[in-house]
C-alpha cells in the first residue's frame, strides 16, 4: 500500500467520525413525558470504533472535540469553546474518548453477536456517565441528585443502546469481514 493509499484510508475514517459526532449532536429528538433531549452522541461514540479503525474513530472523535474547543459550532445544539468543558458538559466530552477507546479495547476481545454488542454499548453508557457525574462532582459545577442527573437519562441511554446494536448488527453483516473492515 502506498504513502497516499494509507493517508487515505485514515484520513476518511478520522473524518468520518469527526463528522458523525458533529451531526449526531446537531440531531435532537424528545421521548414524551423526559426532560431532557437525546442526542445520538454517544452512541456514535461507540459505535464508530466499534465499526471502523479504532484509532482513526477514535482521533476523529479528538479531532472533532478539538476543533468545538477552539470554538467551532460542533458540541450539541452548535455550540463550541473550550469553556464547554468547565462546565456540566466537559466530563461528558471527554468521556466520548474515553468510552471511544475502551470500545475499541473491546472489539477485540470477542466475536460479535447482539448481546455481546448490547453489553458493550449499555457498558460505556454506564462509564461514561460515571465520567460525566464524577466531572460535575469534582468541579462543583452543579448539585447532583439520582432525580435531576440519572433518572431522565436512562430512557435515552436504552434506546440508544438499541439502536446502536441494531446499526451495528446491519453494519457488520454489511461488512462481513468486520474486525479488519478499515484496518
Amino acid at each position: 500500500m502506498t504513502l497516499a493509499q494509507q493517508f487515505l484510508k485514515i484520513g476518511w475514517q478520522v473524518a468520518i467520525s469527526a463528522l458523525l459526532m458533529w451531526v449526531s449532536g446537531r440531531v435532537s429528538f424528545e421521548i414524551p413525558g423526559l426532560s431532557v433531549p437525546i442526542t445520538l452522541q454517544s452512541m456514535f461514540a461507540i459505535l464508530l470504533p466499534l465499526s471502523l479503525n479504532s484509532r482513526y474513530a477514535s482521533g476523529g472523535i479528538i479531532l472533532w472535540l478539538l476543533l468545538g474547543a477552539l470554538g467551532l459550532p460542533l458540541f450539541a445544539d452548535g455550540n463550541g469553546g473550550h469553556s464547554y468543558f468547565f462546565s456540566n458538559s466537559g466530563g461528558y466530552l471527554l468521556g466520548f474518548y474515553i468510552i471511544a477507546i475502551m470500545a475499541g479495547k473491546a472489539k477485540m476481545l470477542f466475536t460479535p453477536n447482539p448481546i455481546r454488542v448490547s453489553v458493550v454499548f449499555i457498558s460505556m453508557h454506564f462509564l461514561l456517565m460515571i465520567i460525566g457525574l464524577s466531572w460535575i462532582w469534582i468541579g462543583s459545577y452543579s448539585i447532583i441528585t439520582f432525580e435531576t442527573h440519572i433518572i431522565p437519562y436512562l430512557p435515552g441511554m436504552i434506546v440508544k443502546c438499541v439502536i446502536g446494536t441494531l446499526l451495528f448488527v446491519l453494519y457488520s453483516e454489511t461488512f462481513s469481514n468486520w474486525k479488519n473492515f478499515g484496518n
